[in-house]
C-alpha cells in the first residue's frame, strides 16, 4: 500500500504538472482570460483553466492505480466527475447561469446517492438526530454535495485558497483512510493532493493560473463523497483501527471554513435583500486582504484555521458533536473579532513565499 500510495502522489503531481504550462501556452494563443473586474482580487488577466489539469492527475491515477477488484466502487464518483469536469469547462469558457450549474449538481448528487450507494443515512445523534428514511436521507445527502460544491466553488477567490483547504481536508482523509487500510479512498485522497500541490506551484503570487469552476466544483464534488464515505465506513465498518464518536461532526470540522464561509456571505446578502448567488467581496478571505494582508498571507491564515478546526475536533472527539461545532465556531468568532477591533496586523504575518 506505501509503494502505491506513493505512486498515486507522485503521477498525479507529474501530469498536473506537465499540463499546466501547455494550458498556459494554450490559453495565450486563444486569448482564454479571465479579466479583473470589481468582483475579483486579481489586478491582470489569467487563465482560468487550471481544472483541466486538476482533472486529468485526479482521474489518470484514479484510472490506473484503482485494483480491479474495486474499481466497481468508484465508478459513479469518476461518471459525475466527468459530469462536473465538463460543467466546469462550459462555465470557465462561456459563463453559465446559477440555475444550469444547480440542475448539473443535482444530478450528480442523485446518481451517486442511487448508485454507489453513498448516503447520509444518519445523523448518529449529532443534534439529537438519528436514523433517516429514504427521503430524508436523500434531501441530506443531496444538500450535502450541492452545498460543499459550492462552497469549495465559493471560497476560491485569492490565490492559494482552495488549494491550501482542500489539502488540508484530503490529508486528514488520507490519513484516516490509510490508518484504517482503505485503499480506494486513500488513492483518491491522495490524488488530490499530489494535483493541487503541483497546481500550488503555478497558483503562487504573481498566479500564472486559475482553477476556476472546472476546479472547484469537481475539488468540491470529490471531497463532498470522501466525507460522506468516511462517515459510512466510521459507523458502518469492523475492526478499525482508530474510530470517531462521531463522524458526522468530524466532517463539518473538516471543511468548517468554507462552510462558514459561504453560509455567512449568503446570509449577508439575504440581509442586504439580495440574491444569495449574487457576487461580492464579504468573504472572508476579502476581509483579509483589507486589513492589509496578501493572497498568500491570507490564504495561509484560513489554512491554519481550517486545520485548527480539524485538530479541535479529534481531540474533542469523544464528547457530543454539538460540543464540537460549538468549539470551532467559538475560535472564528474570537478570530474574527480580533480582527474586526484592529488587534491584528500585517506585520504578525510576515510571511515571504
Amino acid at each position: 500500500m506505501i509503494i502505491t500510495s506513493i505512486l498515486i502522489i507522485i503521477s498525479s503531481f507529474v501530469i498536473t504538472y506537465i499540463t499546466i504550462p501547455i494550458l498556459i501556452k494554450f490559453a495565450e494563443f486563444t486569448s482564454l482570460y479571465t479579466d479583473s473586474n470589481h468582483r475579483t482580487a486579481h489586478k491582470h488577466k489569467v487563465p482560468s483553466l487550471g481544472g483541466i489539469a486538476l482533472f486529468m492527475g485526479i482521474c489518470f491515477s484514479s484510472l490506473l492505480l484503482t485494483p480491479n477488484d474495486q474499481f466497481n466502487s468508484i465508478q459513479y464518483l469518476l461518471a459525475t466527475q466527468f459530469i462536473i469536469f465538463f460543467l466546469g469547462l462550459k462555465d470557465d469558457i462561456f459563463v453559465l447561469s446559477a440555475r444550469k450549474k444547480l440542475l448539473v449538481q443535482l444530478i450528480c448528487a442523485q446518481i451517486i446517492f442511487f448508485y454507489s450507494g453513498v448516503r447520509i443515512d444518519n445523523f448518529y445523534s449529532v443534534l439529537g438526530i438519528g436514523a433517516l428514511n429514504e427521503v430524508e436521507s436523500n434531501l441530506i445527502t443531496t444538500l450535502a454535495f450541492v452545498g460543499l460544491i459550492n462552497a469549495f466553488n465559493l471560497i476560491d477567490g485569492i490565490n492559494w485558497l482552495a488549494g491550501l483547504i482542500s489539502i488540508s481536508a484530503c490529508l486528514f482523509l488520507a490519513t484516516w483512510f490509510g490508518v484504517n487500510n482503505f485503499q480506494v479512498e486513500l488513492g483518491i485522497s491522495l490524488s488530490l493532493i499530489g494535483s493541487l500541490l503541483a497546481f500550488l506551484k503555478f497558483n503562487k503570487t504573481p498566479a500564472k493560473i486559475f482553477m476556476g469552476d472546472t476546479g472547484s466544483l469537481l475539488i468540491g464534488l470529490t471531497i463532498s463523497y470522501l466525507l460522506i464515505r468516511f462517515i459510512n465506513l466510521n459507523h458502518n465498518s469492523t475492526n478499525l483501527v482508530f474510530e470517531f464518536r462521531s463522524a458526522p461532526s468530524i466532517a463539518v470540522a473538516v471543511v468548517f471554513i468554507p462552510l462558514l464561509d459561504t453560509l455567512r456571505v449568503m446570509f449577508i446578502r439575504l440581509l442586504q435583500k439580495k440574491s444569495p448567488f449574487t457576487p461580492d467581496q464579504n468573504h472572508l478571505h476579502h476581509i483579509l486582504l483589507r486589513k492589509g494582508l496578501s493572497h498568500i498571507q491570507a490564504a495561509l491564515v484560513l489554512f491554519m484555521l481550517n486545520s485548527a478546526c480539524i485538530i479541535i475536533a479529534m481531540i474533542l472527539h469523544k464528547v457530543t458533536g454539538k460540543i464540537v461545532i460549538t468549539s470551532m465556531f467559538i475560535v472564528l468568532f474570537s478570530f474574527f473579532n480580533l480582527i474586526a477591533f484592529n488587534r491584528m496586523h500585517k506585520k504578525y504575518f510576515n510571511i515571504t513565499i
